[in-house]
């Protein structure tokens, strides 16, 4: 919020900000801004971006700032990709075979848990460098909610309704359980079914072993 030698302090550090992490998946602030009919919809992440540097170059190194955003850019893409869009779509799709009364079922409350508490926090901890909220309280959270606890009852929902009596709920049944598998099925997932590519299951073992024979030691010494 500091003055620089190109910019007036200011209350209003949207301005500075490229990323808006507060819906279920990360979107440019400029967007956020049109749908609420904001003046900052005129103003691009990458001007917004450019002002927070200004502000980061005072006392750190450019290099410092780009290393940080290169991190932050990654684990937000990470996030959306791999949890927020396809948690989304999953959702939508299982809408239809449950309550239509918002938190009227388990799934709404774990769905508004997985991106709202823990993908928020996991987020929000990288664009504040806190590696705990980040990964312990974050991805580490996001990741056990989304295979625990929202693909289980995914699944049960599609097992329900399969063979419904209601036609419609029959047709959502089969359209949840193709996208569940078509996620699942892809390269951010396909471990949790098995079907992880040898090489890279051999890579992790080795980095694993690595990593324990390491701390070992080090717990020896």
């Amino acid at each position: 919020m500091s003055a620089t030698r190109k910019q007036p302090v200011t209350h209003d550090v949207v301005l500075r900000i490229s990323w808006n992490n507060r819906p279920e998946i990360s979107i440019r602030p400029e967007i956020a801004d049109a749908k609420l009919g904001l003046p900052g919809a005129k103003v691009p992440w990458q001007t917004r971006r450019q002002n927070m540097t200004d502000v980061c170059i005072n006392c750190h190194d450019a290099q410092w700032v780009a290393n940080f955003y290169t991190q932050y850019d990654s684990l937000i893409e990470l996030y959306n990709t791999k949890f927020g869009q396809p948690g989304k779509d999953l959702y939508v799709l299982a809408k239809p075979l449950v309550s239509p009364v918002q938190f009227a079922s388990e799934l709404d409350w774990t769905w508004y848990e997985l991106w709202h508490h823990e993908g928020r926090r996991a987020r929000h901890g990288a664009s504040m460098m806190a590696p705990d909220y980040t990964h312990w309280h974050g991805t580490y959270e996001v990741a056990k909610k989304f295979y625990s606890e929202y693909v289980p009852l995914l699944l049960d929902l599609v097992e329900k309704h399969a063979s419904d009596a209601d036609p419609e709920k029959a047709k959502a049944a089969k359209a949840l359980k193709s996208k569940l598998e078509e996620v699942l099925a892809g390269d951010d997932h396909k471990w949790f079914i098995g079907r992880m590519d040898p090489e890279e299951a051999a890579r992790r073992q080795k980095a694993a072993e690595e990593f324990r024979q390491r701390y070992e030691k080090s717990n020896k010494e």
